[in-house]
């Protein structure tokens, strides 16, 4: 029977973290003999190399990466012990670190932090954002609590609630030729440059596959990673983009002359949802909040 040392698992994660054995003992307040002896014993107990040691700084072998991810959800979860009581008898009552995506958060935070203020005011949140797929991995590592992101995660790893359907509208100049149109579509476009976010941001692949992958951006020397800027390149006739609901809603294109057109298509929307690890022991507090959320942007 194995038998880990939780300390020793905590050591591992803060040796990773720190990059060498001399800060991390340091991070510790242990000394980088007792460090070693820890690492040694859990490589010994687990039966497996984890450090590579002839470098400089410290690197992970692929069984330590496997290790180091499973201990911080180990570690994450034992810290959420003392939270359970309260959980239990209210929600969203302790400390809750939520991820957004950067083309929800500017729309969604001025609505969701009142309410949460009004609703939870003994929640101790702490915003983080970031594109999903770190988002998800600061999940993984146990270093986010929960997610609001455009995308119904791809695996079992994770737990998640529909929160809305977010609708996409196609944004034109003022005189341009779509600009009294009720309704667009993909074959509205023709040779229209269409203007995107920069790689990495899911707003990106959904307005794609909102348009069909035959159509291909154009101006892909602009690379915008606000809805904000890209309202400001249509606005000055640079080209067209779509923009999401919760963005227009929120005022994303106050102050300017754009022109909104629904636009249509079995792609034309993407969803918002609340994600977090799944058989998560803090499951009512994301219940509640992903409640709140679907309140706020009509689930």
């Amino acid at each position: 029977m194995i038998n880990v040392n939780l300390r020793h698992l905590h050591y591992l994660v803060t040796l990773t973290e720190a990059g060498s054995f001399s800060a991390a003992a340091n991070a510790a307040h242990i000394s980088q003999s007792t460090l070693t002896s820890a690492i040694q014993g859990l490589e010994e107990e687990l039966g497996g190399l984890l450090i590579d040691r002839s470098q400089r700084r410290v690197t992970l072998l692929p069984f330590g990466e496997a290790v180091v991810a499973r201990a911080r959800h180990i570690l994450d979860q034992i810290q959420q012990l003392p939270g359970l009581a309260a959980i239990d008898s209210a929600p969203l009552t302790t400390k809750l670190r939520l991820g957004i995506i950067p083309s929800i958060a500017p729309f969604a935070l001025p609505k969701l932090l009142p309410a949460l203020r009004a609703r939870y005011p003994d929640l101790n949140l702490k915003v983080r954002e970031g594109l999903t797929q770190d988002l998800l991995r600061l999940i993984d590592n146990g270093e986010l609590d929960a997610a609001f992101i455009a995308h119904v995660p791809p695996d079992d790893d994770y737990a998640h609630a529909v929160v809305a359907r977010d609708p996409f509208s196609l944004a034109v100049p003022a005189r341009h030729r779509l600009a009294n149109a009720s309704e667009a579509n993909t074959g509205d476009l023709g040779e229209e440059t269409l203007l995107l976010l920069g790689q990495g941001h899911c707003l990106r692949e959904h307005v794609l596959s909102a348009v069909g992958r035959g159509l291909q951006p154009g101006a892909e020397d602009v690379r915008a990673h606000s809805i904000t800027t890209l309202v400001q390149l249509v606005e000055n006739g640079m080209g067209v983009t779509l923009l999401p609901d919760i963005a227009v809603k929120a005022g994303a294109i106050a102050g300017t002359s754009l022109q909104l057109i629904p636009f249509d298509g079995p792609r034309a929307s993407r969803t918002l949802v609340l994600a977090w690890r799944h058989r998560s022991v803090r499951e009512a507090d994301f219940r509640a909040l992903s409640a709140l959320l679907g309140e706020l942007f009509e689930a």
